[in-house]
């Protein structure tokens, strides 16, 4: 009796989770089936939805109804493999294709590889913290490397003149310069795009882990030299400042969260937490300022948040928020103190 009530409760929780997930994907599809998108915008939210969510392959196969063309069929399918929950069944996504070679295509490129172990140790940039350059403020998303990564294909002859195009025309990750690189025969070629790399990437102090890709001894010093030379001199950069910008839906959501607050008291606390815990520009802070109504409170939170404002050379411009020629005056003495 008691191995017949566990048995239930099993195929509870199993179609429980089953339909929670059927229904995440119900209200995704009902978006797409207003018909009010393009079909490039249509493409974007699959993939965009694939790269986040778990999903069957039932589904998979359904949202590539939207699209009558292959090679949009193959992104989505690439794109949503490392999230299929039942990839034993995947190959029912071939039948999809009306052209053979992109049913090929996709499966050399996902279950064909899913059992190679990987001898590389690469970096996680997602909570990287260090410094980063002008060039590179935040990293490819995912699912497009992918396309760019699957685009290149599986040739290891790869010309440094093309993975120099790419490169220097997007802003990524250290993990992702590693798995390009990788396509590369030569130690030379590698070292060369290495050091050509490095102010296009993101996560620079990950950028240690590249030595991996290096067998030659000489050159793996010499690259191991190159990049303490570079992150020695970001960080002693009289312009460099450890400080990155929120992406503005998040700023929007600290400026709407502070209005929020009823009493200043409260309000003033809220917003000093969310300027010294971030990186703020001159523009942002004014619009937080302006949310306190007396001078005496924009005053106190202008003195605060300068120390986490990026471009500090503006800040004189914030004096115009001060309505008191007294108010202005000690700001003016604050920024010549500072």
């Amino acid at each position: 009796m008691k191995l017949r009530t566990l048995l239930f409760l099993c195929l509870c929780i199993t179609v429980s989770s089953f339909s929670q997930k059927k229904t995440k994907y119900a209200t995704f599809k009902k978006e797409l089936d207003q018909k009010k998108y393009s079909t490039e915008v249509v493409l974007d939210k699959a993939l965009n939805y694939s790269s986040h969510n778990d999903i069957y392959v039932s589904e998979l196969i359904d949202a590539c109804r939207f699209f009558s063309n292959d090679r949009r069929k193959y992104r989505i399918c690439v794109n949503a493999y490392p999230n299929i929950i039942d990839k034993r069944n995947f190959f029912q996504v071939y039948d999809l294709f009306r052209n053979f070679s992109f049913a090929m295509q996709l499966y050399h490129n996902t279950q064909a590889n899913q059992n190679a172990i990987s001898q590389i140790d690469y970096p996680n940039a997602e909570y990287y913290r260090g410094p980063t350059t002008s060039n590179c403020n935040q990293p490819m998303p995912a699912y497009q490397f992918r396309s760019i990564y699957n685009e290149i294909g599986n040739r290891r002859n790869q010309s440094t003149y093309n993975l120099k195009d790419i490169i220097s025309n997007n802003c990524l990750s250290t993990k992702q310069i590693m798995k390009l690189t990788e396509k590369l025969q030569t130690n030379r070629d590698r070292f060369e795009i290495l050091k050509f790399s490095f102010p296009f990437s993101y996560d620079l102090e990950n950028f240690y882990y590249t030595e991996q890709l290096i067998d030659d001894k000489y050159l793996k010093q010499q690259l191991h030299r190159f990049i303490d030379q570079e992150i020695t001199q970001l960080n002693n950069h009289s312009d460099f400042d450890d400080c990155r910008p929120l992406p503005q839906n998040e700023y929007d959501y600290v400026l709407q969260s502070i209005k929020d607050v009823r009493f200043t008291k409260e309000r003033m606390k809220l917003a000093k937490q969310h300027i010294e815990r971030n990186c703020f520009s001159v523009a942002r802070i004014r619009a937080i300022v302006n949310e306190f109504n007396f001078g005496k409170d924009k005053l106190e939170l202008l003195k605060f948040s300068f120390q986490y404002c990026h471009n500090k050379d503006q800040y004189y411009k914030l004096k115009e928020t001060l309505s008191f020629s007294r108010e202005k005056r000690e700001f003016d003495q604050f920024l010549l103190q500072h």
